[in-house]
């Protein structure tokens, strides 16, 4: 028996040495291989929320911290194709989806986001997997999808055709019950001196038992320098189904010196009791803190949507000031009021942020970032409240 012992504990020390040794072998080759074949990106962030009235509702009010690291690994094959793999750890709220050793089952340990391989020749590009797609100022569409993205490579122009499959519809039988929902978009980018120009058209047809309905919206977008003005504009429209809407965009904004720049935003959605203003569910495009180091956290509605089916015209003013290279200053004003007012029980809104930031290395950022919300809303709409979002962000990019 204890000859046996012996052997066995031989044999662990065996096994332990090849480990060790596979281990070590791996570490010096690591390098070599990460140079030529593997990039590593990514960052961590660390978000404290202070949140009053949520919503416009009263004492609905909310306090906690969250976190997450990204990290976008991007494989080479060979000079012309790769394929890219982002996958997100451990996110979560601090005490809700997490607990002591993650014994909390709604913990997020593991989500991955972006998963696609891309072949890139002199005249096309092709992307397959799970990417992300927009189009314009990614309101009309923004998400991620599992499709294929064809980029055509013409002298001054490039067209983009992208099909993907959002949902089965609960089989992958396509009998008429089980028809799919399918997205096809199609953009043209192209040189309008001084601007960058897209022309886009995207439709939804979802053939499913519970919907059966197509969905269409067809925009235009421009992005450029006029003298020292930096313009962004949008025109879009929707149609089919249950579905309309028009809605423009206009971003104006200038260096009034090398420490001080100003800008506004224009903004209007034609009020229709079947208005939608996306074909997709991402609501990342908030004027409320665009201006803001939390640009697409969503602390606040959306200024298309915020009216209900009512539409908006909305007017914003912005400012940031940067005493140092490190160190930068901002704030918004805006104001919003319905298309339509029979179809919305809000009469205004008014909005303001004020942000500060501050790098504490490179890629090291803190900042502080304060979004206040107020409405004038119709008797029908119960207990109006002012509403705040206090937020302090650590965000560390490598």
């Amino acid at each position: 028996m204890e000859e046996d012992d012996k052997n066995h504990q031989k044999e662990k020390e065996k096994k332990m040495k090849k480990l060790l040794a596979l281990l070590a072998a791996l570490l010096i080759a690591a390098p070599a291989f990460a140079a030529d074949n593997l990039e590593l990106s990514g960052d961590f962030y660390l978000k404290g929320w202070d949140v009053t009235n949520e919503n416009g509702i009263k004492d609905n009010d909310s306090s906690f911290f969250e976190q997450r690291l990204r990290v976008e690994s991007k494989f080479k094959a060979n000079d012309n194709t790769y394929v890219v793999l982002r996958t997100d750890f451990a996110e979560g709220a601090w005490g809700d989806d997490f607990a002591y050793r993650h014994t909390n089952a709604n913990n997020k340990e593991l989500e991955v986001d972006r998963a696609y391989a891309v072949l890139d020749r002199d005249m096309f590009t092709l992307t397959v997997g799970l990417q992300h797609f927009d189009l314009g100022i990614a309101e009309v569409v923004d998400y991620s999808y599992t499709g294929a993205k064809l980029d055509l490579k013409f002298d001054g122009v490039t067209p983009t055709i992208f099909i993907a499959k959002e949902n089965e519809n609960g089989s992958l039988n396509d009998d008429d019950p089980n028809d799919d929902r399918n997205l096809y978009a199609v953009n043209v980018n192209f040189a309008l001196a001084p601007f960058d120009s897209n022309l886009f058209f995207a439709l939804v047809d979802d053939n499913g038992k519970a919907t059966d309905a197509s969905q269409w919206g067809l925009g235009f977008n421009i992005a450029g320098k006029l003298a020292m003005v930096d313009l962004v504009a949008e025109l879009a429209t929707f149609g089919g189904d249950n579905a309309a809407g028009t809605q423009a965009y206009l971003k104006a904004s200038a260096d009034v010196n090398e420490m001080i720049s100003i800008g506004g935003e224009l903004f209007y959605a034609l009020g229709d009791k079947d208005q939608i203003a996306s074909l997709s569910d991402d609501s990342s495009f908030n004027p409320f803190d665009s201006n803001t180091p939390i640009d697409g956290d969503v602390v606040a509605i959306d200024s298309v949507f915020m009216m209900g089916k009512g539409g908006v015209m909305g007017l914003t003013l912005f400012g940031e000031v940067r005493p140092m290279e490190a160190l930068a200053f901002g704030a918004k004003l805006g104001y919003f009021t319905p298309e339509d007012d029979d179809l919305t029980l809000a009469d205004s809104m008014t909005t303001f942020n004020a942000w500060v930031g501050y790098d504490v290395g490179p890629n090291t950022n803190v900042s502080l970032t304060y979004v206040f919300v107020s409405g004038e809303l119709d008797a029908g709409y119960k207990d109006p409240e002012d509403w705040g979002t206090l937020q302090g962000k650590f965000v560390v990019k490598f």
